[in-house]
């Protein structure tokens, strides 16, 4: 009998101890006034660009950006940014005002806070440098980006077109499990210096859906063409409001502190005039009218690539001087540099366990010298974020035009 007891008393120290572990890791986020404004400039910055970039499509199509991915990879840019090019990449970032010491001090800690936040959702940011290994790069901005930014940072002979190429889409294939496999097809001769952002992400829903409710049901396009689409379904409580324009509902990940936002456009409304409307405020306010609501869901599964030459979008925000007549004098001394790409691919899976999702965005410097019932149905495109509901950063946000394409 007292072994029995003492086997009692330890089980129930091992379950405490365990759970008090267990919500250990379960942090909040608190932010700054300077943080908050850049992570608010982010979002404003991220809507802006995907609304250029929802312009820009010759054809409907899934599509999906990480915002954060592109802000970041631009961050290690700026800090070799000066005179009027810095400015334009101030501006366009929503970032005037604030020094260069801010916006690198808030970064580090987002990015700190953001990977410990939740033990059930992985989420790993990383960044890289690799630059031509007989060109004489400033220690500063090295230093800035490897402080700040936790860069991996790696001189490599050029010349060596394969071995490079190797390196540089071995690292992005690395730090997004193999879900974006290259970022460079190829190592021009003119070509000085890659940077590199990759965002991976994997969250399990907090309440999951059972594959066994999963069944092929109809999905009406854009075109008004009907599909068949394997369609998940789950009731449950959810965070929901009605617009005029749109249906809002939020599904959360792991503990809660990652969530899905869904927007589902009302009839006679698309995904182009819910995105138009997309800002930091009004998004905002969406999110401030969630209320919780019983709903049964019908959630397509979905799963697909998207990559997009981000060059035009960005020069059409504003940031000009960075591809033609560029200031980056704080990365090198003498010599003309310039931005000649900045390339953004994207993945995402949605199923019956969660979502998968990653991101990279590869910057390339060269010299020039050289309904009203208690059902939510997303059987028609949608608009989607995936957000950190302490500091609002949103990590990923796109459209789903047709479930099956990919």
């Amino acid at each position: 009998m007292k072994r029995l007891f003492t086997f009692l008393i330890l089980a129930i120290l091992t379950f405490s101890c365990t759970n008090e572990a267990e919500n250990q890791f379960v942090t909040e986020l608190t932010t700054t006034e300077k943080s908050a404004k850049i992570i608010a400039a982010d979002n404003q910055f991220g809507f802006e660009l995907f609304q250029k970039i929802e312009a820009s499509l010759d054809e409907p199509k899934n599509t999906m950006i990480s915002p954060m991915s592109v802000s970041l990879a631009l961050a290690m840019v700026y800090n070799g940014a000066e005179g009027n090019t810095k400015k334009q990449m101030e501006e366009m970032l929503h970032k005037a005002g604030l020094t260069p010491d801010d916006i690198n001090q808030s970064y580090k800690d987002l990015v700190a806070g953001l990977a410990s936040h939740d033990p059930r959702v992985e989420l790993s940011i990383s960044n890289a440098i690799y630059y031509r290994n007989n060109f004489p790069v400033k220690a500063d901005f090295i230093t800035t980006n490897q402080n700040y930014y936790n860069a991996e940072v790696s001189g490599l002979d050029f010349t060596k077109t394969t071995q490079t190429l190797n390196t540089v889409n071995g690292w992005v294939k690395n730090n997004t499990k193999g879900k974006i496999d290259k970022i460079i097809e190829e190592v021009k001769p003119n070509d000085i210096m890659y940077l590199l952002n990759a965002i991976y992400f994997n969250g399990e829903w907090k309440y999951q859906f059972k594959k066994e409710d999963t069944a092929n049901l109809s999905f009406t396009k854009e075109d008004k063409t009907v599909i068949q689409v394997p369609t998940m379904t789950i009731e449950n409580s959810f965070n929901y409001c009605n617009q005029q324009n749109f249906q809002l509902l939020e599904m959360p990940y792991g503990s809660g502190k990652y969530s899905m936002l869904i927007f589902l456009p009302a009839s006679g409304k698309n995904t182009g005039d819910v995105i138009s409307m997309m800002t930091v405020e009004n998004v905002t306010d969406w999110i401030s009218k969630l209320t919780e609501h019983k709903k049964k869901v019908y959630l397509p599964k979905f799963e697909f690539k998207f990559d997009n030459s981000l060059v035009d979008e960005l020069m059409a925000l504003g940031m000009t001087d960075a591809f033609g007549n560029a200031n980056f004098s704080g990365i090198a001394d003498a010599a003309d540099l310039v931005i000649s790409e900045v390339m953004h691919k994207s993945y995402i899976k949605v199923d019956e366990r969660g979502t998968e999702a990653a991101a990279v965005t590869g910057i390339t410097v060269e010299l020039t010298s050289m309904p009203v019932d208690n059902s939510f149905r997303a059987d028609h495109p949608f608009v989607f974020a995936i957000r950190e509901k302490d500091t609002e950063a949103i990590l990923f946000i796109g459209k789903v035009m047709n479930p099956v394409q990919n």
